[in-house]
């Protein structure tokens, strides 16, 4: 049928068919350089920034639709490279092509790569492009859904440190109506840390007043490091948010966070009525804030409260008070810590705490006695850029004058610097109630793992330590601790009438070890060795050098695995136990009941000394000693045998020697014989042996005159200055 034979309708639908059937194959023939050009021209103009495209392309299938490809834009000083996409496609309504207008009713941006960084007054390099320009009356947006696919952005800090967002995908439908919504995803990556990000809210965008506002707001991150995992933060409340001037407001806004660290778990809890952000800073009402360390068998909880978090004239956030309490709860022993200071924050950069008041008391099942009581003021400082705290306070720790500076550099790989100085610190109120009760199961293994990663220097001084009988004053450490090692160098103190001083060095690199050099000069010993290891054996000022080493696995091992050298040297002392002198005095007339008995030490007799001298040395927990000299009046005591640390045993033979010209005739007639004396059984209450044979042997068999004969049927005697050995016990 001829075409004028058909209706007048049918005939106007075939020609637009035709005509648009006609458009589409022409399309690829038709020159749109000029149309990009101009585009990019008036891109350029409006923006104020360099716009280039690389291509346009133009369809009307399935919708009418024009793609621009490979666009760049550049700063606003034309030349550095702010933002490039590979595609935006925007989709048009047919009716508004009709009425020679573009109306935009979805858009598809795939690729884009934009760097943000915040400029020197504190405006962000991409600001300029959010303020309002004229309408295009050919140009309205009416989209019913914007989808941004796999961009990238690379968020540059002032220090230089970039935040990278990659394989970012937005979708938001009907984001100007009133059911609209929106979700992003993506990942991300800063230098000492990586994950994921995920965005779910309604949204209603005010495009006139560059405002949107989304209801039921919640981000969520997931965080990996190479020492934690499994970390995750999630923010949620109502969000209100405008740009030029950047401003919003989370209404009702919480957030949670916990982390894997290790066998510990962290956790993080906060809540306030509103977060404000606006041009003076940060805001917000009262903040309440809960957080906790658990393991399992010890838990670290903690509560935040600021009543009022404003900003001030210079930007900074401020609160008259903000209180935390920190509390340590575990089976063995617990703690609290009451803090309240001013609070100023600058830039969520800098914190610092001005005038803060500290109280706290510190409980353990091993301590019956009492709490150990904190009171501390001072100030401190947190700066986030620098990853730098300090800490500087006076007070009182257990009623007794303390001043404490604590920095911290590095927050990744920490390192401190301290100074600690404490008047008195008295441990004797602590120590169990019970005589004998034991601090710490000495079988079980010492836990050094705090060594591992710890890098520390600073000093201690302490003007008086108290532990039990033991009484120090005056001690002054530098400690060092860095690879698994802490050393203390000097460690210096007055003790006893006497200086100490030297070095002390934990090894855990390896298998556990502690060595230690010490010089005690002009101590009294007596006093050292009843207050520190309950003996009163010996007495007598002078001078211990020694250097030692042990297993550091145990506190059994530290005595049981001691190796070394311990040299000793006393002036006008005593031995505990037995008086020597009077013993020998007395050979004569109790010859029958001395030989051979066992005789138990009596702490009540003592044998005087001008001056002793002997050198120990060590071996798993054995001293060894073979050169003990002993000067007394009148006669003189050498001496060998082993003191079994571990087991609390002596096994030591003395031997005694009259010099003669004492002017008393019991003595004088023993001249040059010596008398073996036998220690053994525990060091606490040792017996000992004294062996006669030698002396018998002189008074059964006296020395005869050299020109007489020998009596008939009697041997000649032995010499006077001959030395017999020592007698084997019964």
């Amino acid at each position: 049928m001829p075409l004028h034979q058909l209706p007048r309708g049918l005939r106007r639908t075939l020609y637009t068919l035709a005509g648009m059937l006609a458009l589409v194959a022409a399309l690829p023939l038709i020159d749109l350089a000029p149309l990009r050009e101009q585009m990019a021209a008036d891109a350029s103009a409006s923006l104020g920034r360099r716009v280039e495209i690389g291509a346009v392309r133009l369809a009307l299938l399935p919708r009418p639709n024009v793609t621009l490809e490979n666009v760049a834009m550049s700063e606003p000083d034309g030349h550095a490279l702010f933002a490039r996409f590979d595609s935006a496609r925007f989709s048009l309504g047919w009716g508004s092509l009709l009425k020679r207008r573009a109306e935009l009713a979805d858009a598809r941006v795939s690729g884009l790569r934009m760097v943000a960084f915040p400029l020197d007054d504190g405006r962000l390099n991409f600001d300029d492009l959010l303020t309002r320009r004229p309408k295009d009356k050919r140009i309205s947006w009416q989209l019913s859904r914007l989808d941004l696919v796999d961009a990238a952005l690379d968020w540059r800090s002032q220090d230089g440190r970039i935040t990278r967002y990659s394989q970012l995908d937005l979708h938001a439908l009907n984001p100007e109506g009133e059911d609209g919504a929106i979700t992003v995803q993506g990942k991300l990556a800063a230098p000492e840390w990586g994950g994921s990000l995920r965005i779910d809210s309604q949204l209603r965008v005010q495009r006139d007043q560059l405002a949107a506002s989304l209801k039921g707001f919640k981000l969520a991150i997931n965080v990996e490091t190479q020492e934690w995992h499994d970390g995750r933060f999630v923010l949620s409340g109502d969000l209100n948010a405008a740009v030029a001037p950047w401003r919003g407001v989370l209404s009702n806004a919480a957030a949670q966070a916990s982390m894997q660290h290790g066998e510990r778990r962290w956790q993080a809890a906060f809540k306030t009525p509103a977060l404000r952000l606006d041009e003076a800073g940060l805001s917000t009402g009262r903040l309440e804030a809960d957080f906790g360390i658990k393991s399992s068998g010890q838990e670290v909880a903690g509560q935040l409260r600021v009543e009022q978090l404003a900003a001030d004239a210079a930007g900074s956030l401020v609160a008259n008070a903000a209180r935390l309490r920190l509390q340590l709860l575990d089976e063995q022993q617990n703690a609290q810590l009451d803090f309240e200071s001013p609070l100023r924050i600058e830039g969520w950069r800098k914190v610092a705490l001005e005038g803060f008041n500290l109280t706290g008391a510190y409980r353990n099942k091993a301590l019956p006695r009492g709490a150990i009581k904190l009171e501390l003021g001072g100030r401190a400082a947190l700066d986030l850029a620098r990853e730098r705290f300090d800490w500087d306070s006076r007070g009182l720790l257990d009623a007794a004058p303390v001043a404490a500076q604590i920095s911290l550099e590095d927050f990744v790989s920490p390192k401190y610097a301290f100074g600690f100085d404490l008047a008195k610190l008295d441990l004797t109120p602590y120590l169990p109630a019970a005589e004998g009760a034991p601090l710490l199961d000495a079988e079980q293994a010492l836990d050094w793992r705090w060594l591992a990663q710890l890098n520390a220097r600073g000093d201690v001084r302490l003007g008086e330590l108290n532990i039990g009988k033991v009484r120090l004053f005056n001690l002054q450490a530098h400690v060092e601790a860095a690879k698994k090692q802490l050393v203390l160098e000097p460690l210096a103190a007055d003790i006893y009438g006497g200086q100490l001083k030297g070095r002390l060095q934990l090894d855990t690199s390896r298998a556990p070890r502690l060595r230690l050099t010490q010089t005690l000069s002009g101590m009294e010993i007596a006093a050292l060795l009843s207050d520190t290891v309950g003996l009163e054996r010996l007495s007598g000022r002078g001078n211990v050098n020694l250097d030692v080493n042990t297993s550091a696995r145990s506190l059994h091992s530290l005595r049981s695995g001691l190796s070394g050298r311990v040299d000793l040297m006393l002036t006008r002392g005593t031995i505990a136990g037995m008086d020597v002198g009077d013993m020998l005095r007395g050979l004569r007339s109790n010859l029958a009941k001395l030989t051979g008995d066992i005789i138990p030490a009596d702490t009540a007799r003592r044998t005087r000394f001008s001056d002793l001298s002997a050198r120990f040395v060590l071996k798993d927990g054995v001293a060894e000693n073979r050169d003990l000299q002993v000067r007394a009046p009148f006669f003189k005591l050498g001496g060998s045998g082993r003191f079994d640390l571990g087991r609390g045993q002596v096994d030591y033979l003395l031997q005694a020697e009259v010099g003669g010209g004492s002017g008393i005739p019991e003595l004088d007639a023993l001249r040059g014989v010596v008398i073996p004396i036998q220690l053994a059984g525990s060091l606490a209450s040792p017996t000992y042996r004294v062996d006669t044979s030698a002396l018998r042997e002189k008074l059964v068999k006296p020395t005869a005159p050299a020109s007489a004969p020998t009596a008939p049927g009697k041997a000649a005697a032995p010499a006077l200055n001959s030395k017999a050995a020592p007698a084997k016990g019964r």
